[in-house]
This record gives C-alpha cells, structure tokens and sequence, in this order.
C-alpha cells in the first residue's frame, strides 16, 4: 500500500475546498478591513464582519443595537446606497467567549 504524499499545510490551505474556504475568509478580511477604515473610531471597534449579500449589498454586522443604528445612518458617509446593517445575536460575540 502507497502511503499518500504530505502536503504542507499551505499547500492545503490553496487548493479544493479548503482553498475556497481561505479565499473567502481574506475576501470576507478585506471587505471588513475597507469597511473599519472608512468608519470613524468608535464604530469601527464595533463592527464584527462584513461582507456582501446576493444582491450586492454590503451587509455589515455590528456589537450592538446601538452601534448598528449609527452606522445605519452613517450609510451615505460610507458611500454605499445599498446597505443593511445587523446585530449580532446576544451572547454570541467576542466579549461572551472571554473567561
């Protein structure tokens, strides 16, 4: 019986499904990162992802309610027309998880 070859973790990380999977998670980064720049400090601390929806629309994920309806209403400032901001679901962030 052959042994498969080893690959390097790189080498898996670029190809099939994971390869997909790492090329979506950088283009999910970017769109998040572009996001955080053009927000002003505070609500930039606040946004947890970004990305786009099926209909082109960036669809932004803040902290909390109160985050979420500023940027709401900073959509011009963003240059974006077509936005749609969401909160994430209580219990589910990053300040939940710490111990």
């Amino acid at each position: 019986m052959n042994p498969m070859p080893a690959n390097s973790l790189a080498e898996l990380l670029n190809t099939g499904s994971l390869g997909r999977l790492a090329t979506e998670s950088r283009r999910r980064q970017d769109i998040a990162e572009d996001v955080r720049r053009r927000l002003p400090e505070k609500e930039a601390a606040h946004l947890v992802a970004a990305n786009t929806d099926e209909e082109g629309r960036l669809v932004l994920v803040m902290d909390a309610p109160v985050w979420a309806a500023r940027v709401r209403y900073m959509a011009r400032e963003l240059g974006e027309d077509r936005i749609r901001v969401r909160v994430i679901p209580h219990g589910s962030g990053p300040a939940s998880r710490a111990g």
